[in-house]
């Protein structure tokens, strides 16, 4: 089975840091700067790297963006040329464009422009510590388009009297997945009862729904 391709454009600390990652999830990477010294940098990491400026249309329309089911413009700190990058891609015809974005201004213009996901890496950390800290039972936790939350944690012995349909219920909160059991049941999460230390809860909710059932078992 053929790998998910992604194309990268900007190859700062986010963007090659996010390209190894992709490397990393098994996906086929095409990074893309204008800086020379980053894409030789990064030429060992990922399947493609080429020399090339975004904010060229020239550029971007002799690329045949089809072959990638995501662009990401990780341009964060020249909001120019973030911008302008996004307007030509889109006129590209590509469709689904991830962007990061350095404040809430730009955040909000490349939104306004139709990107499929705006990230700020900073806020997202910042929002993903200030939870590990006053959840340490938090593993992970994800914000979808849709605002809602998925979100995995982790039962300890304090837990283990809880009731996990009553409590999730209660709260308003799906669970996805149960890691006791090899072969994710549905059936088999109405009869698990208690809680059991070593538990992973893999959660869906609202961010108030989450957090008030996260207090819950604090």
């Amino acid at each position: 089975m053929a790998k998910k391709r992604i194309a990268v454009i900007g190859l700062g600390r986010f963007g090659s840091a996010f390209c190894r990652a992709a490397r990393g999830a098994g996906l086929e990477v095409m990074a893309m700067d204008s800086d020379q010294g980053r894409v030789h940098a990064i030429a060992d990491d990922v399947a493609e790297a080429i020399i090339a400026d975004g904010t060229d249309p020239k550029v971007t329309a002799s690329i045949d963006w089809r072959q990638f089911f995501a662009v990401v413009v990780a341009i964060g700190t020249d909001l120019q040329s973030s911008l302008i990058t996004i307007l030509n891609l889109k006129e590209a015809g590509v469709e689904a464009i991830w962007c990061k974005t350095r404040d809430s201004y730009h955040h909000k213009l490349a939104l306004k422009m139709g990107v499929s996901r705006a990230i700020n890496p900073e806020q997202a950390m910042g929002e993903m510590v200030a939870a590990w800290l006053g959840h340490p039972e938090l593993c992970s936790r994800q914000v979808l388009s849709t605002g809602q939350v998925v979100a995995e944690i982790e039962v300890t012995s304090a837990h283990i009297e809880r009731n996990i349909m009553s409590l999730l219920g209660r709260h308003q909160v799906k669970l996805l997945s149960l890691s006791r059991y090899k072969d994710y049941q549905p059936e088999q999460l109405a009869q698990a009862g208690r809680l059991q230390p070593g538990d992973k809860l893999l959660l869906l909710a609202g961010e108030e729904q989450l957090e008030a059932c996260l207090r819950s078992l604090s």
